[in-house]
């Protein structure tokens, strides 16, 4: 019973915020251009978010790494860990972007684009790459128009403070109290989420009426499809690149309880200790399990990399900000591949994903509350291809440390007897 009620409540607040904005959407379109009087709320609401972030991403960041024990073995498997999360991650863009080129985007509404600056247009894609990544002085990365160059100086920090070993102990504590601060105050603004996204789709279906609720129920069509096909085709493949057919149908027969842990809370952390007990079920090694699987929960996210490119496509239909060249391309994939590697890890991390998509572009802030909206929707097929991708990334590694027999040789037992 305990078990059907954290089920229950995982889908209470999203139902509630869909039950508000479905309320909302008839206010507006009632109301119409006279809802606009409810945007002052929606838009405190959003301001708060938006401070917020910046502290929230430094402290979450810094802490987890500053925190870490440094080992060599740990090391090596990290960056294999990470490697295989960032070439997935770039596959699930690639084939996203193909998904929407066939079926294309709702562009039936036109969201006002009087904010969108032509300077990330007219940017070169190095340049673009650059301005991105870094900054040229302090001031600038305590902003949240340069989340990506703020990850990058925050994981230098974290790093930093993880090599100074016992002197940095101290550093490492304080950052931990005040991570746990901010989300602590992130988790108490999204108790008024409900209200201040209703305040703002009631300005947003007042102007922009019936077609903005088109534009959602086709994202949600297009978006399942697409997820339920990556997850049988891409993750088949996956197993079967580690370990053969004997990988797909073993993969398939123990990940159906994680999976649908996934769909039913639309938590990772949930499906944890599930996706380390299939791992085991599996024969991988723990010592590749206990890592792979943890961090995975923060940074493998397959799921919210398919998620954003649709959401570029969508907000490029939106705002008018056509992808053209190959350049354009590519530079939505680095943004959808490190945000979905390195925003996830940040708790309500939608929002700084999505914060970061649209200072990337250059898209008003308008295009947040829209996202936000979205990731809502997409939020249980997400979860399901992020934590499954886990498990299958756990096989991948071990084939890499282990040789192609690695399931033959039983190898939790060796470990068990070296011990």
């Amino acid at each position: 019973s305990t078990k059907a009620k954290k089920k229950k409540s995982s889908y209470r607040e999203p139902l509630i915020l869909i039950a508000f904005v479905i309320v909302v959407a008839i206010l507006g379109l009632t109301l119409g251009e006279k809802a606009s009087v409810l945007y002052p709320i929606g838009q405190i609401w959003l301001n708060l978010l938006f401070v917020l972030l910046v502290p929230l991403i430094f402290f979450s960041i810094s802490s987890s790494i500053a925190n870490i024990a440094d080992t060599k073995r740990v090391g090596k498997l990290l960056v294999l860990t990470i490697g295989i999360f960032v070439v997935t991650a770039a596959i699930a863009g690639i084939y996203m972007f193909a998904v929407t080129g066939i079926f294309g985007v709702d562009t039936s509404i036109q969201l006002d684009a009087s904010e969108v600056t032509a300077a990330a247009a007219a940017d070169s894609i190095g340049t673009q790459i650059v301005n991105t990544f870094t900054v040229s002085d302090f001031p600038l990365v305590i902003s949240r128009s340069h989340i990506l160059a703020l990850i990058v100086f925050t994981g230098f920090f974290g790093l930093t403070v993880s090599v100074l070993g016992e002197q940095g102990k101290p550093v490492a504590s304080w950052l931990n109290n005040m991570s746990l601060v901010f989300y602590k105050m992130v988790a108490l603004l999204m108790k008024l989420a409900p209200l201040g996204l209703m305040a703002y789709f009631a300005n947003l279906t007042g102007t922009y009426g019936p077609d903005l609720l088109k534009s959602y129920a086709r994202g949600l069509l297009i978006y399942y499809l697409a997820a339920i096909v990556y997850f049988f085709v891409f993750l088949a493949l996956y197993a079967f690149l580690a370990a053969g057919p004997w990988g797909v149908k073993n993969f398939f027969k123990n990940i159906l309880t994680p999976a649908l842990t996934a769909l039913g809370t639309r938590s990772s952390a949930a499906t944890l200790p599930l996706q380390l007990d299939a791992c085991d079920k599996l024969g991988v090694p723990r010592e590749v399990s206990s890592v792979v699987v943890p961090v995975g929960a923060t940074c493998h996210m397959d799921g919210a990399c398919i998620a954003t490119i649709y959401e570029i496509a969508l907000c490029c239909a939106l705002f008018g900000h056509p992808l053209n060249s190959i350049g354009d391309f590519a530079f939505a994939l680095v943004i959808a591949v490190a945000g979905s590697v390195a925003v996830s890890s940040v708790p309500g991390g939608g929002a700084a994903m999505e914060t970061m998509v649209i200072s990337a572009f250059g898209f008003p802030s308008i295009a947040l509350p829209v996202l936000l909206m979205m990731t809502q929707l997409f939020d249980a097929g997400c979860t399901l291809i992020n934590s499954c991708g886990d498990t299958v990334a756990s096989m991948l590694v071990t084939r890499v440390l282990y040789g192609k027999d690695w399931y033959k040789k039983n190898l939790n037992k060796q470990e068990e007897a070296k011990v």
